[in-house]
C-alpha cells in the first residue's frame, strides 16, 4: 500500500506545478513597524504607589543599611528592594500593611525625637542606633512593640527581595562568595 501512495503523490506533484504558477505574482506583505524594545525597569523611574514619600524614603534608607552594597556586588539599593516592597506591601493583607505603616511611623517619630531629622536624613551611626530592637533575641511570638515587629519583618523582607532580584542574580550572587551548588553537575542514577 505504501508504494501505491508514493507513486500517486509523485505523479500529482508535476501536474500541480503549472497550476500553482498561474496564480499570479506573490503578494507583498505589509512591512511591520520597527519598535524600540526596552524593558520598563530600564527606562522608567519608580514612584511609590503604596507608601507616602516619607515612608518610602525611610524604607529605602533602612534597606540600604540592612543589606549594604558589598564591594563589586549588589545590595538592597541596586536590587531596588524598597521599590519591590512598595509593590508587595501594597498587595498584602491589611495586617501586614499595618505592620509596615506603624513601624515606619515609629521609626520616623524616634528619629525626629532623638535627632530632629527624619530617618532618611540620619547618618549611618544614628540610624543604626535606632535599630537597636534588632539586637534583641528572636522569639516565636511577634513583638507587641510596633517598631520591633516592623524591623524584624522588614529585615527578612529586604534580604529576600534583594537575593531574589534580577540584579543580584545577574551579578552572580552579589559578592565575591560563589553560591553553593553553582557549576556542579549531577550524574543520573542507574
Amino acid at each position: 500500500m505504501r508504494r501505491r501512495k508514493f507513486f500517486a503523490s509523485a505523479v500529482a506533484v508535476p501536474a500541480a506545478s503549472p497550476l500553482l504558477g498561474q496564480q499570479g505574482p506573490p503578494r507583498q506583505q505589509a512591512e511591520l513597524p520597527k519598535l524600540d524594545i526596552g524593558t520598563a525597569d530600564d527606562v522608567a523611574s519608580m514612584q511609590p504607589k503604596y507608601f507616602s514619600a516619607g515612608h518610602f524614603a525611610a524604607l529605602s534608607r533602612l534597606a540600604e543599611i540592612l543589606v549594604p552594597t558589598p564591594e563589586g556586588g549588589v545590595g538592597a539599593k541596586e536590587a531596588k528592594a524598597a521599590e519591590f516592597l512598595d509593590f508587595l506591601i501594597g498587595q498584602s493583607p491589611a495586617e501586614r500593611q499595618q505592620v509596615y505603616l506603624k513601624g515606619l511611623d515609629a521609626l520616623n517619630a524616634q528619629a525626629k525625637q532623638k535627632h530632629q531629622k527624619p530617618f532618611e536624613s540620619l547618618s549611618e551611626v544614628q540610624a543604626v542606633g535606632l535599630m537597636e530592637p534588632l539586637r534583641k533575641p528572636w522569639t516565636y511570638e511577634p513583638s507587641p512593640d510596633p517598631l520591633t515587629r516592623f524591623l524584624q519583618t522588614a529585615k527578612a523582607d529586604v534580604r529576600t527581595a534583594t537575593q531574589n532580584s534580577k540584579e543580584f542574580n545577574l551579578n552572580g550572587g552579589g559578592g565575591a562568595r560563589r553560591p553553593g551548588g553553582v557549576g556542579m553537575y549531577w550524574y543520573p542514577l542507574g
